[in-house]
């Protein structure tokens, strides 16, 4: 007499492998934008850091503020100072994915 066996069948298991491979197609995109998505806030996290850092610098001694290429975290930054209808603002700009970015702190005084 034959014992009943248990386990997984052969089609039970393509099933569960198809399955797998489904739940797999739809996080890896997601996951790999997810990540994406964190380096760019890094990056935004860093100019702005940088930015906080020249203004500082601006108010405590103009003549050493200097414009410029600085290096964060191996990504490059270009500091400016600019002045547009009696205001001047400095703005911290870089290159994204082939887009150029930029954020900018307005000064009062």
């Amino acid at each position: 007499m034959i014992k009943s066996e248990k386990g997984f069948t052969f089609i039970e298991a393509i099933i569960s492998l198809n399955l797998l491979i489904i739940f797999c197609l739809m996080i890896v995109p997601s996951m790999s934008l997810f990540l994406q998505k964190k380096d760019q806030l890094t990056i935004r996290n860093n100019a702005d850091d940088l930015l906080t850092d020249m203004v500082h610098l601006y108010f405590v001694n103009r003549e050493d503020f200097k414009e410029g290429l600085y290096k964060r975290n191996s990504k490059d930054f270009s500091i400016k100072l600019k002045s547009k209808n009696h205001s001047h603002s400095i703005c911290v700009s870089w290159v994204d994915r082939d887009k150029e970015r930029e954020i900018c702190e307005k000064i009062i005084g």
